[in-house]
Order: structure tokens, then sequence, then C-alpha cells
């Protein structure tokens, strides 16, 4: 878990005109709201290029946390202006990749999705 916030913002043409994922860029201070992240293990090169394919909408470093020498940092962006519920298709995405991550069961999946809608 990672002290940020998940919410869902913009309106991606991709994703049925729905939001799409960020963290807000200040740390959360009710644990119950922390996020979970899925991590990969890339080049700082490989990172910006990321950062670049996904256009201004993810303009923003957080630097989470560093472990085992590694730093840990994801892209996010300021949209708490403009929130917008995901698509379920998107959704679906989430839930598949919390249950490969986590090895929750559907319950908690959903009840961990619901609470940042």
């Amino acid at each position: 878990m990672f002290l940020y916030r998940l919410y869902f913002a913009r309106c991606s043409p991709r994703w049925e005109n729905k939001g799409v994922a960020f963290l807000f860029d200040e740390k959360e201070e009710n644990p119950e709201y922390y996020s979970v992240i899925r991590l990969w293990k890339i080049t700082e090169e490989q990172f910006y290029e990321i950062q670049r394919q996904e256009g201004g909408w993810y303009n923003l470093i957080l630097e989470l946390v560093e472990k085992d020498g590694i730093e840990i940092k994801t892209i996010t962006g300021r949209w708490r202006d403009k929130k917008q519920a995901p698509s379920e298709e998107y959704l679906e995405v989430i839930k598949k990749g919390l249950k490969e991550t986590t090895n929750w069961d559907d319950e908690r999946i959903e009840a961990y999705v619901k609470k940042f809608m």
C-alpha cells in the first residue's frame, strides 16, 4: 500500500469517454484510502518514455519510496476538478490487476475499488 489516494478523472476516448486513474499528489492520512500500486522494474529512460506517451495528463512525477536501493516513482496529474467515473471496462482491468497482484477475493476487490468512486 502506498500513502496516496486513488481517484478517477478526465474523459478518455480509449475508455468510453470516462475517467482514468490518478493519484492525489498529497499524502493520504487515512490508511483506509492508501492505494495498491502494481510495480514494474524499468529503466529511467523507459519511465520518461511512458510519461511522454501518456501526454499531458500525467505531467507530475511522484517519488513514492526507496526500497532495496531502488527509487519507486509514478506519474499522475492534478485533475481533482475534473473527476469522472471510470467505465466498467476500465474497472475490470483494474480489478484483474488487483486479483493478480494481491490475491484478494472478489468481494475485497469490489470493496477496495468502490471506496474510491
